[in-house]
């Protein structure tokens, strides 16, 4: 294990995006493997973090608003029923 290091983990990142990997899926495996990378740095298991010098994803997601129910949207309304395409002779 002592030949993870900052290299292994940007071409980890490279290769993800290279894939098309989501940036919120890039974001989250970043975390995990940091987490665990992080935990076995400190019990002992790498003399150095792995993760200096590595810029994480940047995942920034955009402010979502639900636009409130109109109150003309809260009653049911039956599909439309389309024409028939056979007419009858």
């Amino acid at each position: 294990m002592g030949t993870f290091d900052h290299k292994v983990i940007e071409t980890f990142i490279q290769t993800m995006e290279r894939n098309g990997v989501g940036l919120a899926t890039q974001s989250n495996a970043f975390d995990k493997l940091k987490s665990i990378l992080l935990d076995a740095h400190r019990l002992g298991l790498y003399d150095d973090n792995p993760f200096d010098g590595v810029k994480p994803p940047q995942y920034d997601p955009k402010r979502v608003v639900i636009p409130p129910l109109s109150p003309s949207s809260r009653e049911y309304a039956p599909p439309a029923t389309m024409p028939s395409s056979s007419s009858p002779t």
